[in-house]
């Protein structure tokens, strides 16, 4: 399985690279962040996730949002990133799953991740982890650049993977939106 997901080649932007070719000072393990965290209701984001609403979010994510119970929430934003590293120029996150969808490669296409990824409110956890590395990014290199700095995010289904299928089974990969990160930055940290 180790080998299956260092072998695999990830595809995001057309550029394909491979986690066996990332250099051990090229990355950060269980990256931590905490950040101050303006008040905020699971309506507040439903709203925010509504207004851009892009080609990899599902049409009703953000109603699924909206269904998120947490009382008004304010204080601060605390996390772990299982892995950030930095390649061919970019910098790319990535969250390790190990769900069981099933025992068949098959069992972790693209729609599979898209449902999971939905339903587990994964796509919110992904946004949150791209702010936090966002924030920290722009905080500690300057002209950094999100479009062009920013690779990706890649979510592993580590049960699915297998290089003899290719990266589309057990692989979700998204960019998101510049103006979704924004957005979130504006409504969720403090000043910005």
């Amino acid at each position: 399985m180790i080998n299956n997901v260092l072998s695999i080649p990830l595809e995001i932007k057309t550029e394909a690279l491979t986690l066996s070719s990332v250099h051990c000072k090229d990355r950060l393990n269980e990256m931590e962040f905490y950040y101050p965290l303006n008040p905020i209701t699971p309506r507040q984001l439903e709203k925010i996730f509504a207004d851009h609403e892009g080609i990899e979010l599902p049409a009703a994510f953000p109603d699924r949002i909206g269904t998120l119970t947490f009382p008004f929430s304010r204080g601060f934003m605390k996390g772990y990133i299982d892995m950030v590293f930095h390649e061919k120029g970019r910098y790319y996150l990535v969250d390790w799953k190990s769900n069981l969808l099933g025992t068949r490669v098959e069992d972790y296409s693209k729609d599979a991740l898209n449902t999971v990824m939905s339903n587990d409110f994964y796509i919110l956890q992904y946004h949150l982890y791209t702010l936090a590395l966002y924030q920290y990014l722009r905080i500690r290199l300057p002209g950094f650049d999100y479009e062009k700095d920013f690779g990706g995010v890649f979510y592993i289904f580590i049960r699915g993977i297998d290089p003899d299928c290719g990266p589309e089974f057990g692989i979700y990969k998204d960019f998101p939106s510049p103006e979704l990160i924004h957005a979130l930055a504006r409504a969720l940290i403090p000043g910005c």
